[in-house]
This record gives structure tokens, sequence and C-alpha cells, in this order.
């Protein structure tokens, strides 16, 4: 019984050193996508002259949240200001704590 209950306290241990870490897959945001998502309430929009996703995006912000890891995320949707506007995306975006903002595709989109 003891190593059980020991097995269960480190497992949480674990889960709690979760944020520390960058999400698996993930792109660390730019200065200028960290700024906004820093004050984005949802509706928030920006273009992006430069951005992980090449230049000249559109961000929006949706949802803002707080993941089941304890991280503050926000949903995204990302649509080109220029041609090819074929850019349609959702992306999640959320803080690591002391590493910044970190971005990835939503796992239900699908891939391309």
């Amino acid at each position: 019984m003891a190593l059980i209950l020991s097995g269960c306290a480190a497992n949480a241990h674990r889960a709690n050193s979760a944020d520390s870490v960058p999400m698996d897959d993930a792109t660390p945001a730019n200065a200028q996508l960290a700024a906004f998502l820093d004050g984005a309430a949802p509706g928030s929009t920006v273009t992006l002259t430069t951005s992980p996703w090449g230049d000249n995006v559109a961000v929006y912000a949706r949802d803002r949240y707080f993941a089941a890891s304890g991280r503050q995320c926000i949903h995204l949707e990302l649509t080109r200001t220029t041609a090819p506007a074929s850019l349609n995306d959702g992306r999640l975006a959320c803080r690591v704590s002391g590493k910044g903002w970190y971005t990835q595709r939503l796992v239900t989109a699908l891939i391309r």
C-alpha cells in the first residue's frame, strides 16, 4: 500500500512541473505575437508582418481559458492578409511559465 501511495505522490509532482516545459511540437511566439497574446481580449485582432505562420497574417483571439495543465491558453484563428489567402486555420497559444508563449495546431484540425 505504501508503494502505491508513493507512486501517486511522485506522479503528482511531475504533473505540477508540466508548466516548466514547452508544449510538444509547439513553436515559440515571436515578440510581436507574444505582446498581443499578453493582453488580447476575446475578439481582439492583430495583423503581424512576420509570424510563425508566415508574413502578413491576421490573428483573431477567441476563447481565453486555463488548460488542464494549468497553463493560460487562447484559441486563435489565422487568416493571411495577402495572396494566397489560404491560411484559414485554428491554432492554440499557451503561456509556459518562465518561457513565454508557444503556439501549435489544434488537435482537432486536419493535418495538411
